[in-house]
C-alpha cells in the first residue's frame, strides 16, 4: 500500500472493456485509481502514469534492479486502439495496457497481483531511507492498519 489513501472506483472488467475513454479521463483528471473487478475479485487496477512512475522508482530501490513485467502472452495482442481523445496500447503480456492522450502517457492498467506486489516493494524501498526510528514508526503505523476493503 502506498504512503497516500487512494479513492477508488470499482468496475466490473467487462463494462470497463466498453468504456476506457471515461475511465481514463477519470483517473486523468482526478488522479483516483479505478480498480477492474471480475466476479467480485480486483483483477486490474487503472492507475495515473505519475502514480506508478513514483511506485516504480521506490520499488526498485527495495529490489535493487528493473521491475520485473508481467510474462509475455503466447498470442501477439492487437495494435493501438482508440478510446475518445485517449489511444490504448496492449502489452505484449495481455494484460498491462497503456492509455496516452496526444504524446502524453496518462494511465497504466495493471494486473492486481502485480500491482500489490510493486506497492510493497515500494513500501520496503521508502523504508531503506528512513532512520531506523521513522521505519519502526511506520511499521507500527501500518500494522494498526485496517485490511484494504475494511476502512
Amino acid at each position: 500500500m502506498s504512503d497516500e489513501s487512494h479513492s477508488m472506483v470499482s468496475v466490473e472488467r467487462t463494462e470497463a472493456a466498453d468504456d476506457f475513454s471515461r475511465l481514463v479521463a477519470l483517473v486523468e483528471e482526478t488522479g483516483e485509481r479505478v480498480t477492474l473487478t471480475e466476479d467480485d475479485q480486483v483483477v486490474g487496477v487503472l492507475i495515473p502514469a505519475a502514480e506508478l512512475a513514483a511506485l516504480e522508482y521506490w520499488a526498485q530501490r527495495h529490489h535493487g534492479r528493473p521491475i520485473p513485467l508481467p510474462n509475455a502472452a503466447e498470442e501477439r495482442p492487437p495494435g493501438p486502439a482508440e478510446h475518445g481523445p485517449y489511444m490504448q496500447y496492449v502489452h505484449m503480456d495481455g494484460g498491462c495496457m497503456t492509455f496516452t492522450r496526444g504524446r502524453m502517457v496518462v494511465a497504466e492498467l495493471r494486473p492486481a497481483d502485480w500491482f500489490d506486489w510493486l506497492e510493497q516493494q515500494a513500501v520496503y524501498g521508502r523504508q531503506g531511507y528512513m532512520s531506523p526510528e521513522q521505519s519502526a514508526a511506520f511499521a507500527e503505523f501500518l500494522a494498526r492498519q485496517p485490511p484494504v476493503g475494511e476502512q
